[in-house]
């Protein structure tokens, strides 16, 4: 029998044979691939929020936006190589369709047109997230459009909220920050951070306290204001790309090859068509209608509503837009709920389907009618252009629905859709809407019907960079008949253009490349041009006024 003090030594040196947490600690310290993947993508949004900063903290965004998308583009290209992966065809579309219309923020100054440009370039960015992530599925080529509402809804939480899992699990700080075995490192850095604060603190109030000794010491002037501002912007950016970067570069495998879940509602035959049947009865009345005053015309209009044509025209159409735009996604929402081996209710649905497109083919074209009396009365306007561009986007997306989803070919009714919308926007940027509207509003001059209103220089005036040069020609052209009764409005514009393109604070915006726009530049070198000219045409000023300018 051996004794007890052999069975501890011998566990003593057994134990010794074993290596130790400490001695194993080294081997935990070298990161996943995923989080060197977690890494890269976060040093890529630090680095672009702040590029942020300086390009997109003052507004109105111009080249600073384009630079800025630039840097996006190629930080998104070099974290996929490193991820030894490539861009594929369809994501190098999006990639480079998310830049063209950042780029539209240099070319036009019309501010809606802005706004749609912005949406078309994040819309990119969820497409192309998509198409590199392939949740929910790997491109748009087999989404439907239920797929896109989850692809938007799954972008915009990962970009609100994808910081935060980046940061606390994907990255593994914890292995880059492993203190030393001894210590040291982690007493010494909790120290620091402890007795800093108090000793600034208490440095502080002294120096205030007493003059002589705050000599010594010299801090510099900080706005926390401004400085908050800045941090802000960054902060925004860089919470935003890593988001995003998070959705694309590491969503769960697992994701995309989720079960589907079963609808918790399906709609049968009698469902369809009650629903359907009394939108085409609905329909029908309304075309029956609309028959009367299209033939019918301004005395019948009169006689039954006690509207004139002008006042009945402007009424109807962006009502009928709503109509058209609520339509689409009652059709779309009834086809998803009916199960696909119910061939009865498909049937059903077809053919109602098929007559609700016709009747609202008739409904839209009546809106058009609509439009072009309200034009013809009051002369086109930017939100009439852009809602008229809407009416021909949803024209397309109802001819499509016809060639697409009832004809059982529902997967490719979301490409068309996407991409006419692409397609019209774009279209849009080349037509120059403020330049269109400005020259359309001043060629009506007294052209215009009885009771049809005239040019508008004073609204002109106020749209964009893009409608200047334009109203600048007519304003200053030396053979212009000028009426009376339009003197007001005339001097009103001139001194608009004079307020908005001349003064400090435009030059201190063509100053500032990053607001640097095309448009822009072109409108202040027309008025700078004859800015003696309109400061003649400008409306008389009190001494006080012509102080202040």
């Amino acid at each position: 029998m051996r004794p007890p003090h052999s069975y501890l030594a011998s566990g003593s040196a057994a134990a010794a044979n074993v290596p130790t947490a400490e001695a194993a600690e080294p081997q935990s310290t070298i990161p996943s691939p995923r989080a060197l993947v977690a890494r890269r993508a976060l040093l890529g949004a630090v680095v672009l929020g702040i590029l942020a900063d300086p390009l997109l903290r003052n507004g109105p965004w111009g080249l600073g936006l384009l630079v800025w998308m630039v840097v996006f583009a190629t930080t998104a290209i070099v974290l996929m190589r490193q991820n030894r992966r490539a861009l594929s065809p369809e994501s190098s579309i999006w990639l480079a369709v998310a830049v063209l219309f950042a780029a539209g923020l240099s070319w036009r100054d019309a501010a809606m047109l802005q706004f749609f440009d912005v949406l078309a370039m994040l819309t990119a960015l969820v497409l192309l997230a998509m198409s590199i992530d392939a949740i929910p599925v790997p491109g748009l080529a087999l989404a439907r459009v239920r797929d896109l509402i989850r692809a938007g809804f799954g972008t915009g939480l990962d970009v609100a909220t994808g910081v935060v899992p980046l940061l606390l699990r994907d990255a593994e700080l914890h292995t880059a920050l492993r203190p030393s075995n001894d210590g040291s490192v982690r007493r010494i850095g909790r120290a620091l951070v402890i007795t800093a604060p108090i000793v600034l603190v208490f440095t502080l109030l002294l120096t205030h306290a007493d003059p002589v000794f705050g000599s010594f010491f010299t801090f510099p002037e900080v706005d926390l204001g401004v400085a908050f501002s800045h941090v802000a912007v960054a902060g925004f950016f860089a919470w935003v790309v890593a988001g995003w970067l998070r959705r694309s570069l590491l969503a769960h495998p697992n994701a995309a090859g989720t079960p589907v879940t079963p609808l918790l509602l399906t709609l049968g035959a009698t469902d369809v068509a009650l629903a359907l049947g009394a939108l085409n009865v609905l329909f029908a009345a309304f075309v029956v209608v609309q028959i009367g005053w299209l033939f019918g015309g301004e005395a019948l209009v009169h006689r039954t509503t006690g509207l004139s044509y002008a006042d009945y025209a402007r009424r109807g159409f962006f009502e009928l837009m709503c109509v058209a735009g609520l339509l689409l996604p009652v059709l779309l929402g009834t086809r998803a709920l009916i199960p696909a081996s119910d061939v009865r209710t498909l049937r059903f649905y077809r053919r109602l389907a098929v007559s609700l497109t016709v009747l609202l083919g008739a409904v839209m074209f009546s809106a058009g009618a609509r439009m072009r009396l309200y034009i013809q009365y009051y002369g086109i306007s930017t939100d009439r252009l852009y809602a008229t561009a809407f009416m021909i986007w949803m024209a397309i997306g109802f001819v499509w629905l016809a060639f697409t989803v009832l004809r059982s070919r529902p997967r490719t009714f979301a490409t068309g859709l996407v991409v006419s919308g692409f397609g019209v926007l774009l279209t849009l940027n080349f037509l120059n809407p403020d330049a269109l509207v400005a020259r359309a509003n001043l060629a009506r001059g007294d052209a215009g019907r009885t009771g049809a209103a005239g040019a508008d220089p004073r609204y002109v005036a106020s749209l964009g960079g893009d409608a200047v040069p334009v109203l600048v020609s007519a304003l200053t052209a030396p053979a212009i008949a000028v009426d009376p009764a339009a003197t007001g409005d005339r001097c009103a514009a001139a001194d608009i253009l004079l307020d908005r393109w001349t003064g400090e604070r435009r030059a201190r915006m063509a100053r500032n490349w990053t607001q640097w726009n095309i448009a822009r530049r072109q409108a202040t070198q027309a008025v700078r041009a004859h800015e003696a000219e309109l400061q003649q045409l400008a409306c008389p000023k009190t001494p006080d006024e012509a102080v202040s300018r």
